[in-house]
């Protein structure tokens, strides 16, 4: 991995500097040149409006993720017959290509895929099992003796869950939220089918770097790929900084 911004900050391609000599070596030409257009390619992508497009999706994938995600913990938190059929099916888009569900998209909806929505629903596909995994134990770990207590102490279900089951799962939360952002920052396969040319991601901005020919192309492809190594690992850093101990390991 930290080959990744030692190659974005290197220039390995011949350079001739003003006395007509070969240059290697450090630089950082290749972050620079991410805000510059030099020869007018129609595939230019701004880094800042690739980023806006991936923190956008990856939003809105972690509302449809928590908002899916929740319920089915709940079901499978319990043990019971429907936890049986519901957990491999659940599971299944970790055995699944995204490549796959993007040509699924492709095949049900047809021209419906004009829409930019598309792109947040198969990240979420893609992210839900993570989130479910993350959600599940500590739902789990609640007691059950707690949620009676304060039933019968007169509190509603809705105060039951405000008071015992949301400072439990708050953390949980956020660790199921950060995967989901980071599953959706990262996502390409899907991606790639069902993007539209004007909403381009990082990793469609990556691939459009080094579907070109030349060093500078390449050299950008390794500096917005840095880019998004850089917001994956921070928010690797706080689902370590927020992951529940004594619930059970992802």
């Amino acid at each position: 991995m930290l080959s990744l911004p030692i190659r974005s900050l290197t220039r390995l391609e011949a350079d001739r500097g003003q006395r007509g000599e070969v240059q290697y070596g450090f630089t950082t030409d290749y972050y620079k040149e991410l805000f510059i257009n030099r020869r007018g390619s129609l595939f230019y992508v701004p880094p800042i409006q690739a980023a806006a497009n991936s923190l956008g999706y990856a939003s809105v994938t972690v509302f449809l993720s928590l908002a899916l995600g929740y319920p089915a913990a709940y079901a499978l938190a319990k043990p019971t017959r429907l936890e049986k059929f519901l957990d491999p099916l659940i599971m299944l888009p970790l055995g699944s290509s995204a490549v796959m569900l993007g040509l699924g998209f492709i095949i049900s909806f047809g021209r419906s895929l004009a829409s930019p929505w598309f792109v947040p629903i198969a990240h979420t596909l893609v992210a839900l099992p993570f989130v479910i995994r993350t959600l599940q134990p500590a739902l789990a770990s609640i007691p059950e003796r707690l949620r009676q207590a304060a039933s019968t102490l007169g509190a509603s279900p809705f105060r039951v869950w405000q008071t015992v089951d949301f400072p439990i799962l708050s953390r949980a939360t956020l660790s199921a939220a950060t995967f989901a952002f980071t599953v959706s920052l990262g996502e390409f396969g899907a991606t790639l089918l069902l993007t539209r040319p004007e909403y381009p991601t990082i990793p469609i901005a990556i691939q459009r770097f080094l579907s070109q020919p030349g060093g500078l192309n390449f050299g950008q492809a390794m500096a917005m790929a840095t880019l998004l190594m850089l917001l994956t690992t921070l928010a690797i850093l706080v689902i370590e900084k927020l992951r529940l101990s004594d619930s059970g390991e992802f």
